[in-house]
C-alpha cells in the first residue's frame, strides 16, 4: 500500500475519525512539491518545475497516487493516529476575485498557490486514539 504520512491538527483528526470531514489539503509548495505531485509535459514525467523545459507545450500537474494517508495528531512516539483510505485526489489553483491564479514568489521565480485535495473514504486503522 502507498500511503502519505502527515501531520495534522486535533480538529481535523477528531472529524476525518467522525466521518464529518471527507476531505483532507496540503499547500504545495517548491519544498515539497515531489511529495504531493508530479508534472506531465510532453508525454515525460517531471517530479520538479524547474525540470520542465521551457516551451510552449501545456503542462499538466497530476497528484501523485495514494492509496492512504496516515494522519498523526502531534510528535510524540504515542501520538494518536490513523490510517484513512484516499478514494481519489485532486489539484487545485487558487484564482482572485477576477479569475487570474494567484501567485507567490521564492527565490526569484514565481509560483501558483496551489493545493492537493484527497478525497477520504474509510477508516482503515487507528492507533492511540
Amino acid at each position: 500500500m502507498n500511503a502519505l504520512t502527515l501531520q495534522i491538527k486535533k480538529d481535523s483528526f477528531q472529524s476525518i475519525l467522525k466521518g464529518e470531514q471527507d476531505i483532507e489539503h496540503r499547500y504545495v509548495y517548491p519544498s515539497n512539491v515531489t511529495r504531493y505531485v508530479y508534472f506531465e509535459h510532453d508525454g515525460k514525467r517531471y517530479k520538479r518545475q524547474e525540470d520542465i523545459p521551457n516551451d510552449d507545450k501545456d503542462v499538466d500537474v497530476v497528484p501523485i497516487k495514494y492509496d492512504a494517508l496516515v494522519l498523526i495528531n502531534g510528535r510524540r512516539k504515542d501520538a494518536p493516529r490513523l490510517t484513512v483510505e484516499v478514494k481519489s485526489a485532486e489539484f487545485i489553483i487558487f484564482t482572485d476575485e477576477d479569475g487570474n491564479d494567484q501567485v507567490f514568489e521564492e527565490n526569484g521565480k514565481e509560483y501558483l498557490v496551489c493545493q492537493v485535495w484527497y478525497h477520504l473514504g474509510k477508516i482503515l486503522s487507528t492507533d492511540n486514539v
